[in-house]
């Protein structure tokens, strides 16, 4: 019996500067996340438009996955980072995984798609606010 392929939806929120691009990366392989070298079919990058967007993945055989992305501000495609590794840039990971200082593991980032259907996942960009220096 032929396996079923899947179309995933992701929502992306929270997109509080309209400009850059996205960088989203899907992956099944737990050594390419988070930002590994994936398939182009894997792999989106959109201008952004809008404080929210969708980007639709097709075809996906039944498993597991997980999701990394980051908005480049600055054009220079990759994720800027500051002092002790943290992210400069807006960022997130499926199912909202987060670790201290560092990137959050395959296993809390992912979820399973199946069954030939249409499923819908949601990113929440996490924008690290720049402290405010004196005005004197």
């Amino acid at each position: 019996m032929a396996q079923e392929l899947n179309d995933l939806e992701v929502l992306i929120k929270n997109i509080e500067l309209i400009e850059g691009d996205l960088y989203l990366t899907l992956t099944s392989d737990s050594s390419l996340f988070p930002m590994g070298e994936v398939e182009e079919k894997y792999r989106k990058i959109l201008q952004v438009r809008e404080p929210q967007m969708i980007i639709v993945f097709k075809n996906l055989p039944d498993g597991f996955y997980a999701m990394a992305i980051f908005q480049d501000l600055n054009h220079n495609q990759e994720l800027d980072k500051k002092k002790f590794g943290i992210p400069a840039e807006p960022f997130a990971f499926s199912n909202g995984a987060l670790r201290k200082f560092s990137p959050p593991f395959f296993e809390q980032a992912k979820f399973k798609i199946s069954g030939g259907q249409v499923h819908q996942q949601e990113l929440i960009l996490i924008n690290k606010k720049p402290k405010k220096k004196d005005q004197n």
